[in-house]
């Protein structure tokens, strides 16, 4: 049962805070090597999706108890048995990459919208081989990362060859421009009263400590000033209070803001604003990819039998339309929390601006590893973008990524403080974004013809499966 369980456990100390991004390759190449062995694939592909998912995400046990946690392992678990069904067919490795990479892209839509958090491609921000994801996408860096596992599995070192032309290639094609135009930006992490499920209980106090920080902290060579995820847990449009807390700092700053906040209107929205200098709202994002279970709650009767949270969870309603917020220097797109896993909608943002803003409320999981796993997907979509990234959070991490994915400066989880830098104004589309869509449906197509010709002309000769004991 240990050797079963190992691999899984490997995988997942290729994720942050540990982040051994080589052990990746290792734990898929010991799994595929268990599924070809095993008389009973299936349950070996569960067990090794359920087992790192358990490690990976324990940070979603903190404030909401084990079994929202344990349910997630075994959905993730699930998703992973087809690729058990295919090993149970040919032993080939490529059907079998060609069964992760798929069920990664549907675990990245389904269910409610996907949850893509344990993709290969995100535990590998620190391999040598991202430097290719601003050519092929994140789909490229699982592709590449499943063929150094099948190096380790055959010592074929022909199989370098793809991922050394990539590489070569990041040297060639051009990547998105900087007309030189810089914009000094200061991200505040203000921090809340209290952390967990109960910091929004005290949204005054989150108001009032983001403007304290921004009061302090504040230089005359600043042009913007960015908040986190629901540093404005109060409508401002509705509450005056609120209203003219905001008025009296754009007054004192004479800068523009742009915060997250919460909108109550008929409905409930998760929202980022634009307010100009004398406090007036200029534009507003609402966000378009909801958390499941965390900002609505699907199938909500069957969801209370593992938590007692869900009552306490009020339904966000999605956004439809793209907001840019239109600075007067150049064009800011705004990401909120967890739609960086989405490639679709990132993609959509960096095209569309100059650079981008994560903002992110890591309070209910502050304390935990959340906030750094979610810093190097962040890191990521920068590579993958060629685009600066600025991080904020209420309670941190948050940081100032350049277009290389390299953070430049950084305030850790539970600091209170801000973060200042001189943002690149980049335009243009990295290669990866350029395809759009397309890209992943190449790299899909590719590894399926490549699979149809392993089956058609198999490796070397066949080894009957032998049971484990």
């Amino acid at each position: 049962m240990f050797l079963q369980i190992f691999p899984g456990a490997l995988y997942a100390l290729s994720f942050k805070p540990i982040g051994l991004w080589f052990l990746a390759p290792v734990a898929i190449a010991m799994q595929i090597y268990l599924l070809r062995r095993y008389r009973n694939p299936e349950i070996q592909s569960f067990i090794f999706a359920f087992v790192s998912s358990l490690i990976i995400l324990n940070w979603s046990k903190t404030f909401v108890g084990a079994l929202p946690w344990i349910a997630l392992a075994v959905l993730q678990g699930c998703l992973a048995i087809p690729i058990g069904v295919i090993a149970r067919f040919t032993k080939s490795f490529a059907p079998i990459a060609f069964g992760i990479l798929v069920m990664e892209e549907i675990r990245a839509r389904f269910p409610f919208g996907g949850f893509s958090w344990t993709r290969i491609a995100f535990s590998q921000i620190d391999s040598p081989f991202a430097r290719i994801v601003p050519i092929t996408g994140v789909v490229g860096l699982s592709l590449i990362t499943l063929l150094l596992a099948q190096l380790i599995l055959d010592r074929r070192f022909r199989l370098l060859f793809l991922p050394l032309v990539l590489l070569v290639a990041t040297f060639i094609i051009p990547t998105s421009t900087s007309d030189e135009t810089t914009l000094r930006v200061r991200a505040i992490q203000g921090g809340v009263p209290e952390r967990g499920l109960e910091f929004n209980q005290r949204a005054q106090a989150v108001l009032d400590n983001h403007i304290r920080v921004t009061l302090r902290d504040f230089h005359s060579g600043d042009e913007l000033i960015i908040w986190p995820e629901n540093a404005i847990d109060i409508d401002p449009v509705k509450n005056a209070i609120v209203e003219r807390k905001i008025t009296d700092l754009t007054g004192k700053t004479y800068r523009p803001l742009v915060a997250g906040a919460i909108l109550d209107r008929e409905k409930i929205y998760n929202s980022t604003i634009y307010f100009d200098v004398d406090g007036s709202i200029k534009s507003t994002y609402i966000k378009r990819y909801l958390t499941p279970f965390g900002e609505y709650i699907p199938l909500r009767s069957i969801a209370a039998l593992f938590s007692p949270h869900v009552k306490r969870v009020n339904d966000f309603s999605p956004g439809k339309d793209l907001v840019i917020h239109q600075l007067p220097q150049g064009k800011v797109g705004s990401i909120i929390c967890y739609e960086i896993l989405n490639d679709g909608l990132v993609r959509e943002m960096a095209v569309n601006s100059d650079f981008l803003v994560v903002h992110t409320n890591s309070a209910t999981f502050s304390g935990s590893s959340e906030g750094e796993q979610q810093l190097a997907i962040t890191r990521l979509r920068a590579l993958e973008s060629g685009k600066s990234i600025v991080s904020v959070s209420t309670t941190g991490p948050s940081a100032i990524i350049d277009a290389r994915g390299v953070v430049l400066s950084k305030l850790s989880d539970g600091e209170v403080g801000s973060l200042s830098a001189d943002i690149p104004l980049i335009s243009g589309k990295s290669f990866a974004h350029k395809l759009g869509g397309y890209g992943t449906l190449i790299a899909l197509l590719l590894t399926f013809i490549w699979a149809l010709s392993s089956l058609r002309w198999p490796i070397g000769s066949p080894k009957r499966r032998r049971r484990l004991r």
